[in-house]
């Protein structure tokens, strides 16, 4: 009975140590230094580098010159990994689908300290990016139905900003979500199945007030000043003023041949200068295999746009 007793206390005492042990990565975990992270997650990326295969759990560095671009192997697989200095870490979205694909769906929201400690928000997904709002411990998040601003020390949501009903299921649903530079306002997009029929809206979160700024386009994102926007337009990356106004286009985009749902999404650079996006060179592109996808740079002030890396999507500037 008491040899029982005691087995039973070293048990317990075991998974309650196990309990408190960090998730994290090994001691001499360090994240590389360049200027923009992307994702290099693919189910057809093995075998690149010595250690990495067979792990699909990539994420990339690199500066905008194309120099010192590093694939870096996690624990997790990093969809739509963003880098936040304020934050100080990665935040991405992780599943455990098999066999992994580019897109990867939802799934639970991740956070990665620049000294390799993990924080799992496995009760929040998100369909894509997790930004964090500026001045705030809250992550903007969505999950095609509902927009959500997610406590990352509580991991549960704070607020909820959007909603769409269930009564219009594949009809209509939130596309994109991002918050402003300066974290007083969001930018998203309702998708109405149709590139023409989608809506970029502004939404003020001291007022709630939501107002439609344009038809058609998807995955806007603020420019650092709050004054201009970028987006996937019907045939390409347009810019315009947060009013709508000045729309034009920048770099001219067949989506028909984007048969993955993987369009660029712009991001624009911390000194608005410049914005970052991935192409699709393969017709078409069903986006199984990210040698088929090269990363782009464009000066919106001089007009030029360059080929920065092959082989990654979804990249954004380090800020």
């Amino acid at each position: 009975m008491r040899r029982t007793i005691s087995i039973t206390i070293v048990l317990a005492t075991a998974i309650l140590l196990s309990a408190c042990v960090p998730d994290r990565e090994p001691a001499d975990f360090s994240l590389p230094k360049a200027k923009i992270i992307y994702q290099a997650l693919n189910d057809q990326l093995g075998g690149q580098g010595p250690g990495l295969a067979p792990s699909n759990n990539l994420i990339g560095f690199v500066n905008a010159d194309g120099t010192e671009n590093v694939l870096l192997k996690l624990k997790y697989r990093a969809y739509d990994p963003i880098f936040s200095l304020e934050a100080g870490g990665i935040f991405f979205h992780a599943n455990t689908f098999e066999p992994p694909t580019i897109a990867g769906g939802a799934g639970p929201t991740y956070f990665l300290s620049t000294a390799g400690v993990y924080k799992a928000c496995n009760q929040v997904y998100t369909a894509s990016h997790a930004f964090p709002v500026k001045g705030t411990t809250f992550l903007l998040t969505y999950d095609l139905r509902d927009i959500n601003l997610l406590d990352i020390r509580t991991c549960t949501v704070a607020k909820s900003l959007v909603g769409i009903p269930d009564e219009t299921p594949w009809v209509k649903f939130i596309d994109s979500a991002y918050p402003s530079w300066s974290g007083k306002s969001v930018l998203f997009t309702q998708d109405y199945r149709s590139p023409s029929r989608n809506a970029i809206y502004v939404m003020d979160l001291q007022s709630g007030k939501v107002k439609e700024i344009l038809e058609g386009g998807m995955n806007a994102t603020f420019s650092p000043d709050d004054q201009r926007i970028a987006y996937d337009g019907e045939d390409g990356i347009y810019i315009a003023n947060t009013d709508g106004t000045g729309n034009r286009l920048l770099v001219s985009i067949d989506f028909n041949n984007y048969i993955n749902g993987l369009e660029p999404f712009p991001f624009w650079s911390t000194d608005g200068s410049t914005l970052v996006y991935h192409k699709c060179t393969a017709t078409p592109c069903y986006g199984h295999d990210l040698s088929n996808f090269s990363i782009y740079k464009f000066d919106v002030n001089s007009g030029v746009e360059q080929k920065i890396i092959d082989g990654g999507i979804y990249p954004t500037w380090i800020n």
